[in-house]
């Protein structure tokens, strides 16, 4: 199976969802999360509203570098940032989706109360590698939290305000806390949050064409 082909595959990872939320609560103690500053017109406001974070790998090794679009980062390594010290286990965490493969990016992420992002593929118009995927592990997850993934080839760029409904090849699901997951951007996709509570998750970007990351997802083609 071509792994662009489904829209989400819970991964076959051990994870302690206690320690990730308490290591949250530690975080949160003394850290802020930055709002996400897109360059893009249509995106600008509805996503430093929507969305923000704090980079656990990233950019320099720096907390916020990569939450403003357009800095020309790609000339600089990606080193661990100052909260390796702050969160152990999160960083365990990281060492086991990764394995041996190289590290990339890894963000904790927040989607904001009563609100969602914009229809967007990173591969089809952020020139994304199509073998670099993005993972998910949840730690505040609402009730009512819904992730959307359509097909490209029904995607038109002035659907992008478009409901989830309104789209045919619609697939809408739902992510538990401290779980794993394989999450598609190779096609169009979507989040809602209708409740007012913030979604917080890890958000990784690994590379598809590494053996480590290979036999994970291959792995977890069994998982229930």
């Amino acid at each position: 199976m071509n792994i662009t082909d489904i829209s989400h595959l819970r991964l076959n990872i051990d994870i302690d969802l206690e320690k990730l939320k308490s290591e949250m609560g530690i975080l949160n103690e003394s850290y802020k999360f930055e709002d996400y500053h897109s360059v893009f017109f249509g995106a600008k406001r509805k996503y430093k509203k929507s969305w923000s974070g704090i980079a656990l790998y990233g950019t320099d090794g720096e907390l916020y570098n990569d939450f403003y679009e357009g800095l020309h980062n790609n000339d600089k390594p990606i080193l661990p940032t100052e909260l390796e010290s702050k969160l152990p286990y999160m960083y365990e965490v990281i060492d086991k989706v990764f394995g041996d493969s190289p590290k990339s990016i890894v963000r904790l992420m927040r989607i904001a109360p009563n609100s969602s992002l914009l229809w967007h593929s990173h591969v089809q118009e952020h020139k994304q590698n199509p073998n670099q995927l993005i993972i998910q592990i949840p730690i505040d997850m609402p009730d009512g939290f819904k992730y959307c993934v359509v097909d490209k080839d029904e995607f038109k760029w002035w659907k992008r305000f478009h409901k989830p409904n309104w789209f045919k090849s619609l697939s809408e699901f739902e992510m538990e806390e401290g779980n794993a997951y394989y999450f598609n951007s190779y096609h169009y996709h979507n989040v809602y949050n209708p409740s007012k509570e913030y979604r917080t998750a890890l958000m990784f970007y690994v590379n598809y064409e590494h053996s480590d990351i290979q036999s994970l997802l291959n792995s977890s083609f069994s998982v229930k």
